[in-house]
């Protein structure tokens, strides 16, 4: 079986309860910023009805397996391709003003999925760029909590930071929380229209 049709970052539950979410959303199209090995990008695809457009946005990089995630993207593209999805990948920066336009091109979008670099500027960038092209916006990592003796040389994950503010700052939307351990993972999903929900 080929690593993207098992690898993946999220918790297995709160990322199932996601992908019926999109079921029952009718998400026909859906682009996923930080798709690393495909893992995600294949589940929540094979999911949508056959047709349907899949946007991947993802800058290969870090140790270990990371690096070497390019080509099992690459394959996940090309077998949903086969069975006939209208896929999409762009491996670069995400906050790239021709990767934006690019991507918005492609759109718009039912459904995005924002799992990129999870530091709090990149995190804002994604929301900004990718966000009004989306009727329904989700970010991964919103229960994340850093463990005291977390290695410093790793990048903060500050998307919970980012999700509290919008609850905050935008109560015009409506919001849904998928957590099933209370330090880690968590998805969050934002609809711009308060009718549409869970």
């Amino acid at each position: 079986m080929a690593k993207y049709e098992t690898f993946l970052l999220q918790n297995s539950k709160e990322f199932e309860i996601f992908r019926k979410m999109a079921q029952r959303n009718n998400v026909r199209s859906y682009l996923e910023i930080g798709s690393k090995m495909g893992g995600s990008l294949w589940r929540m695809a094979n999911s949508l009805p056959v047709g349907s457009r899949v946007v991947s946005v993802d800058l290969p990089h870090g140790d270990r397996s990371f690096k070497e995630s390019a080509p099992h993207l690459k394959a996940c593209i090309d077998h949903l391709r086969m069975r006939g999805y209208d896929p999409y990948l762009f491996l670069t920066d995400s906050t790239d003003e021709d990767t934006v336009e690019a991507v918005r091109e492609l759109g718009p979008f039912d459904l995005c999925l924002i799992d990129a670099n999870h530091t709090e500027p990149y995190v804002r960038k994604d929301f900004a760029n990718y966000g009004p092209m989306s009727k329904i916006i989700a970010f991964h990592d919103i229960s994340f909590v850093p463990e005291p003796n977390r290695d410093s040389k790793k990048l903060p994950i500050d998307v919970p930071k980012v999700w509290r503010e919008l609850k905050e700052k935008h109560p015009e939307y409506s919001y849904a929380e998928i957590c099933h351990h209370k330090n880690e993972n968590g998805i969050g999903v934002l609809w711009r229209d308060p009718s549409s929900r869970l």
